[in-house]
């Protein structure tokens, strides 16, 4: 019987071993030619946990087989630190070094500022303007900005409640010919010396780069929103109800949710293939902040952080969650800054006035950009 319970332990590992590999697949291959690996990278924070706990059981029985585990967790050791970052630094910089360099980013999916009433409490969209005006922030990433024609909801009403950022861009994706509706809006305490939209084809996401004017310097900021799954109401009751029955009943609710998970997953990687290109040919240095709808385990954030550093890898503490949804939480949004543009200080703040949380990263300018 011992040795039968062993052998189950030591294929269940095995197996576990097996998909935690295959979650390290996932930022490689394109989702649009094969699935699989997107969705498990997805759960890749769960195929850790599971190796985890084999890892210490073999350890506490004092077994050579702690090694399948160990071996293949330090291999994935870059996507930890994407998960958990390992740097133990809190890159905060001297303030001789960082006196009138400074200047402080942040990026919020703020859920049309509550127009539709989510939270279910009236005083949320003030407390979200309240929040940003405590923050003080020097540059905001909005997604999902929302304005309309009704009174205290126009575009005019932001800008007051905005009035310390003179500079804007919004960028309208539900109707561009409309002043109204929802899209992404980037607030800026620095002029603007150009303004680009990188629209999506088929979709109401989008991304927008903004140049500003920083000392001597030129910065480009991307503002990104990527494609969202979309599910619909019926597809959460699904995963709040479901029980595996073989139904046909489940077998469509299943099909539904996989392929709005694949449509989403296959739109992800062409419009993060894009922006890359963007980034690329970017004459200035780039800052690239937004809600990615994707996790760092994935083909899209890959895409768009080559070359560039993750602010929360840099300088974040915990595991960084960024999704205060109904569906498991995962990092989602990210701030990524290219050199020689200094990350420190990142911040996940846990208000639940959206569906995500903010995020903020003190950014230092060095002297060797004007220099250049």
């Amino acid at each position: 019987m011992r040795r039968f319970s062993y052998g189950i332990l030591l294929s269940l590992n095995l197996l576990s071993a097996a998909a935690l590999i295959f979650t390290y697949l996932a930022p490689f291959i394109n989702p649009s030619k094969f699935l699989l690996p997107a969705l498990f990278g997805l759960a890749y924070p769960y195929f850790l946990i599971i190796n985890l706990i084999f890892l210490f059981y073999w350890i506490i029985r004092l077994k050579k087989e702690l090694l399948i585990s160990l071996v293949i967790i330090l291999m994935g050791w870059s996507h930890l630190n994407n998960l958990l970052p390992m740097s133990g630094k809190n890159h905060d910089l001297p303030v001789e070094e960082t006196e009138g360099r400074t200047f402080k980013v942040l990026s919020y999916n703020v859920r049309g500022f509550d127009c539709y009433n989510w939270t279910d409490d009236p005083k949320t969209r003030e407390e979200i303007f309240t929040f940003l005006k405590d923050q003080a922030s020097d540059i905001i990433c909005f997604q999902e900005y929302y304005t309309s024609n009704k009174k205290g909801m126009e575009q005019s009403d932001v800008a007051r409640q905005l009035a310390q950022y003179p500079h804007s861009n919004i960028y309208y994706t539900t109707d561009p010919s409309q002043k109204n509706g929802f899209g992404i809006a980037t607030y800026s305490k620095f002029p603007m010396l150009k303004r680009s939209r990188i629209p999506f084809n088929s979709s109401k996401n989008a991304a927008m780069y903004t140049d500003h004017l920083i000392l001597n310097d030129t910065i480009r900021v991307f503002n990104i929103h990527l494609q969202s799954i979309n599910f619909k109401q019926e597809n959460y009751a699904f995963l709040d109800t479901a029980r595996l029955k073989y139904s046909d009943e489940q077998m469509q609710g299943l099909r539904s949710i996989g392929s709005r998970l694949k449509s989403a997953f296959a739109m992800r990687a062409e419009q993060a293939t894009m922006i890359a290109n963007y980034i690329k040919e970017s004459p200035h240095p780039v800052i690239a902040m937004g809600d990615f709808n994707d996790t760092p385990h994935s083909f899209a954030y890959r895409k768009i952080r080559k070359g560039l550093h993750d602010a929360f890898r840099k300088s974040g503490r915990g595991f960084g969650n960024t999704y205060a949804g109904d569906l498991p939480s995962f990092r989602i949004d990210h701030i990524m800054l290219e050199e020689p543009l200094v990350p420190y200080q990142f911040k996940r703040i846990k208000k639940k006035y959206s569906d995500h949380y903010p995020i903020t990263s003190q950014v230092y300018l060095p002297d060797s950009l004007s220099a250049e």
